[in-house]
């Protein structure tokens, strides 16, 4: 073979590498591409709204984005507690989460607000309330400043109290070593009413109850039956001074990076669930009063008089927490402007 041949057989072959290399780099680039994106999506609790929001939008996002993003549920405090899924969402590190907005009050005391007393009558009215677009805009427009989007705002319930022992009166609250959240608006309402506020994250309330180091809790009936409060603590005191409600949030971070049609998506499908999710918690809690009371625990109420001082108190509390931070107390006036106005 001549020179001029070899040359011709080597420039042959090099070429139909070069060709065989540029069409396998495409056909993987679309492979690459179609790497689906990862949504951690935490909450604390299990079994519960949050619990079910979380499973219901996994399935609904999946399905209405093809696949180009995969979402995976963390409830019970898989990702940590609410330190922890602040701090995530911030950095980017865990992209979405869900709890009562006062859980993220180490990002800023404002987060405390939709706890506060005097803001929502009953859950009724909360749900009409987080339905209206400039109560939702206003907290939301304050919530992305500290690097978390709200999508979905949901009612959790009203607040009751779980103690050890029998409380059916305010003197009962006497003392009692009660955990609550960090808020220093839920320790003022709980010193209030005589109790010794204890904050405490979720998963070391049942061993602290279990082992006597609290005598009490406030929270939930959709809390309480899940993880079993009845066990130790089976006599529940319905209060309903303050709504807990719950908030859908994302990292701004990693939703600022995502195509439009994705974030689209992940709104449209938050907005979509909370109708249904609304529904879904009015019946829970029903069930969750009658498997409560089926375990052999109580629930009792105060008396009027009391209840009337019970409110009185918290009030008072609440107003002078907000007298302690402006941002939070024009905050709160904003949004109860709002509510006093929903029916």
């Amino acid at each position: 073979m001549t020179h001029s041949s070899i040359r011709s057989v080597l420039f042959r072959s090099s070429t139909l590498a070069a060709i065989g290399m540029a069409a396998a780099a495409l056909a993987f680039a679309p492979a690459q591409a179609q790497q689906p994106i990862t949504m951690k999506f935490a909450t604390l609790t299990l079994n519960d709204i949050q619990h079910e929001t979380l499973k219901r939008f996994k399935d609904e996002l999946e399905k209405v984005t093809n696949g180009r993003i995969k979402v995976e549920v963390y409830p019970a405090g898989q990702l940590g507690g609410a330190p922890r899924q602040t701090e995530g969402l911030r950095l980017g590190t865990i992209e979405a989460a869900m709890g009562p907005p006062e859980l993220f009050f180490g990002a800023d005391r404002r987060y405390q607000v939709l706890a506060m007393a005097g803001l929502f009558k009953d859950n009724a009215h909360s749900r009409r309330v987080l339905n209206n677009p400039e109560f939702r805009k206003i907290f939301t427009d304050f919530s992305t400043t500290r690097g978390m989007i709200p999508i979905q705002y949901q009612i959790y319930d009203h607040q009751m109290f779980v103690f050890r022992q029998p409380v059916t009166s305010l003197a009962g609250f006497a003392g009692k070593r009660t955990r609550v959240l960090a808020s220093e608006t839920e320790q003022a309402s709980v010193a209030a009413l005589g109790a010794a506020p204890v904050p405490m994250s979720l998963p070391e309330v049942v061993p602290a109850l279990q082992q006597g180091t609290i005598d009490g809790v406030s929270a939930v009936i959709g809390v309480f039956v899940p993880f079993r409060y009845n066990d130790s603590a089976p006599n529940a005191v319905d209060t309903g001074l303050w709504a807990l409600t719950t908030t859908a949030l994302v990292s701004k971070i990693w939703f600022d990076k995502l195509a439009p049609d994705l974030q689209k998506h992940i709104r449209d499908v938050a907005a979509k669930l909370e109708a249904p999710m609304y529904e879904w918690q009015v019946k829970r809690i029903q069930d969750d009063r009658k498997a409560w009371t089926d375990r052999g625990a109580k629930i009792v109420k105060l008396s009027a008089g009391e209840q009337a001082d019970a409110e009185k108190r918290v009030r008072a509390a609440v107003q002078t927490t907000l007298d302690k931070n402006a941002p939070s107390k024009e905050l709160y006036t904003k949004l109860k402007a709002i509510a006093d106005k929903v029916n």
